[in-house]
């Protein structure tokens, strides 16, 4: 997974002597210029709705199998344009019939809310040993009713989300609980980071599900919308956690970055600067995988097709990348560097960091001193 994000005030694509130009009409100023068969990117995200596409830059995008994305300030998907899509009708045909057949529709949407949970418990497992956290408990779902399995997802999430609050809190951030307001209208840093990222998120499931040739308006676990991205958001909820991880980093990174990270519309929405965008997507990047998201496309394809007689989506497990213990934290708090048996400046800067950003930053050199 690789973006190319663009936040100029007004932005233009156009194709000269076969390179893909994408310039500031108003500056006069070339933000990119690339050789065909030379763009290292597989995706266009821009976040300004002002400018100009050509027809040639359309079909020079297409064939080199990049996607174009048009953002607006809130992270919502304007538009977008997709390769050319794979046209299967054995697999269409499949997916009608999965939907109406009771057992396999329910099989389905069972086996992705199941994964869901399953991830954004083991995310919060994985970094209960850093902040003061509890996990949830899981329930088995025990029936095939679509209502029950939708609850069970809901619910859980409302927990989850309490949870990951409280270690926003912790970094020192805002966090309102999500919700269908803070979906379309952010109060809060944490909450816009995280609709921008779903975003991002939807651009490239949206891009596997077209690559695969799935009918996208046929879902399973939500419910079918005249116009939505049905089987898009079916899918998204499997890595959904991916961004979550993305956004908790982009907020600790954002600690050691002076200026301003965000600012509020004449509504009072909280829209980000294109720095802490481009944070975000830096993270993303790093936390998903276009082909992981295509792989797992496939094994459901395949288990509609009957090609395989059991649906098991097999995604990378996600692993905190820190070492600030709550153990660790507590010795910062608790003993003095005598007892710790570090030099004096260096509790006082770990100190200092724990009081500003909620974390302490360990060292290879300084591991020494936190294991007890």
């Amino acid at each position: 997974m690789n973006p190319l994000y663009i936040n100029e005030k007004v932005c233009s694509l156009s194709v000269e002597d076969f390179h893909l130009k994408i310039w500031n009409p108003e500056e006069k100023k070339v933000v990119h210029l690339f050789k065909p068969r030379k763009i290292p990117y597989d995706s266009i995200i821009i976040q300004r709705n002002r400018g100009s596409i050509s027809f040639a830059a359309i079909d020079w995008l297409m064939r080199h199998a990049i996607s174009l994305t048009i953002l607006n300030w809130q992270g919502n998907i304007m538009s977008q344009i997709l390769p050319e899509e794979t046209l299967s009708p054995k697999l269409r045909i499949a997916q009608y019939q999965a939907y109406l057949d009771w057992e396999i529709h329910s099989k389905i949407s069972k086996s992705i809310v199941e994964t869901k949970i399953k991830r954004q418990r083991d995310f919060l497992k994985a970094l209960s040993p850093y902040f003061d956290i509890e996990v949830p408990s899981v329930r088995a779902i025990t029936t095939n009713s679509p209502d029950f399995i939708r609850n069970m997802e809901a619910r859980y999430a409302e927990e989850y989300f309490t949870q990951y609050g409280i270690i926003c809190n912790t970094l020192g951030y805002e966090f309102e609980n999500r919700s269908r307001h803070s979906n379309q209208h952010a109060n809060d840093l944490t909450n816009s980071l995280l609709n921008y990222g779903y975003a991002i998120l939807k651009v490239y499931v949206r891009r596997a599900i077209n690559a695969v040739g799935f009918d996208n308006s046929v879902s399973y676990v939500h419910f079918l919308s005249k116009g939505e991205s049905s089987l898009t958001f079916d899918l998204m909820e499997l890595w959904r956690t991916n961004i979550d991880q993305a956004v908790l980093e982009s907020l600790e990174e954002m600690k050691k970055t002076k200026g301003r990270k965000f600012g509020f519309t004449d509504k009072y929405d909280v829209e980000i600067t294109s720095d802490t965008a481009r944070l975000l997507f830096e993270r993303i990047r790093f936390n998903l995988s276009l082909e992981e998201i295509i792989i797992n496309s496939r094994r459901l394809a395949k288990y509609l097709l009957k090609e395989n007689t059991s649906l098991a989506f097999k995604l990378r497990p996600l692993e905190p990348r820190r070492k600030d213990t709550i153990q660790a934290k507590g010795l910062i708090k608790s003993k003095s560097y005598r007892e710790l048996g570090m030099n004096k400046s260096t509790l006082w800067y770990q100190k200092k960091r724990l009081e500003e950003t909620g974390s302490i930053r360990i060292y290879n050199k300084t591991r020494q001193y936190f294991v007890r």
